[in-house]
């Protein structure tokens, strides 16, 4: 089965060099000369060069748990390996801060939160997920995507849009059915009402309301007393874990119930996991995901 995946994959590389775009012949060039990665390590304060692949390996352990599935672990290094080579392409700093890029762990990092029994199973899963998906990347009209993804969408993912405010066509809202097996599907947190004077300024018990929502059922905007916040500004002051939320007021406060964590754009790393259990491979999770884009090994698509 990998000598034939191998073939199919080196025949498609072979008819497309005459058909590809310049812009997709220096990807291809790029994947092809093994990549190095210029990283900065926000622990050493310190910038690293790295192979492009051991760097997924680091992302991939880092983001997603290595009890996941292979085919999810599969498509996490797709689109980790994309968001990586975006960034490198457009000569923008790329950092292993979950604040600000995606997440990477070293070896020594991962031994130390695995414990050295499991390292060596984890470390080979992961290893496998990202090296059979080795060069492949997701497009979109002959460019790499801003491969966005997230925890948790809470049953439905989020359109760029109503997040960002731009539209682009390969992130759209879709149904994300199966991440019941997420920690984060739905959770309470409860604020005093002197937490939320504190956080929010001053509360008006009868003055608080839910003005708008998204399509895909985000607070766009909230008010309280005659202040109008965003969803996004109240998820941040009240370090709410997503902006699709409802809250019940009580005489001693509010509390908030949360549906999903993280901005809720691209793919859901648990809705990975739960088309994966279904069977779904990693093609079928990301063109779920990230409609309109394709994964590429040339210029062709890799058909599922």
């Amino acid at each position: 089965m990998l000598l034939k995946k191998i073939i199919v994959i080196l025949s498609i590389w072979l008819l497309s060099l005459i058909l590809m775009p310049s812009g997709l012949v220096l990807l291809i060039n790029l994947i092809e000369s093994k990549p190095q990665i210029t990283v900065y390590d926000y622990k050493l304060q310190q910038e690293k060069t790295l192979p492009l692949e051991e760097y997924v390996k680091g992302v991939v352990a880092a983001e997603m748990p290595a009890s996941f599935p292979l085919e999810a672990l599969k498509a996490q290094a797709v689109a980790a390996r994309t968001y990586a080579l975006k960034k490198e392409i457009n000569g923008q700093r790329l950092t292993t801060s979950s604040k600000f890029d995606q997440a990477w762990l070293s070896k020594q990092e991962l031994k130390n939160k695995w414990t050295t029994d499991n390292f060596f199973y984890n470390w080979s899963k992961i290893s496998t997920a990202v090296e059979e998906t080795a060069g492949l990347v997701l497009v979109y009209n002959d460019e790499l995507i801003t491969a966005a993804y997230h925890s948790t969408s809470g049953g439905r993912t989020a359109a760029a849009v109503e997040v960002w405010g731009g539209k682009i066509p390969y992130l759209k809202s879709v149904n994300s059915y199966c991440e019941n097996n997420s920690p984060y599907y739905n959770q309470q947190q409860f604020f005093t009402w002197q937490q939320l004077a504190k956080n929010l300024d001053s509360i008006n018990y009868k003055q608080v309301q839910i003005i708008s929502r998204s399509n895909s059922g985000r607070v766009l905007k909230m008010k309280i007393n005659k202040q109008v916040f965003s969803g996004r500004e109240i998820r941040k002051k009240l370090a709410l874990n997503s902006t699709k939320f409802r809250f019940i007021k009580t005489e001693l406060g509010i509390k908030f119930i949360v549906d999903g964590f993280g901005h809720g754009v691209g793919m859901s790393q648990y809705g990975a996991q739960g088309l994966a259990e279904e069977g779904c491979n990693f093609i079928e999770i990301l063109y779920h995901y990230y409609p309109q884009a394709k994964v590429i090994v040339g210029k062709n698509d890799f058909d599922v």
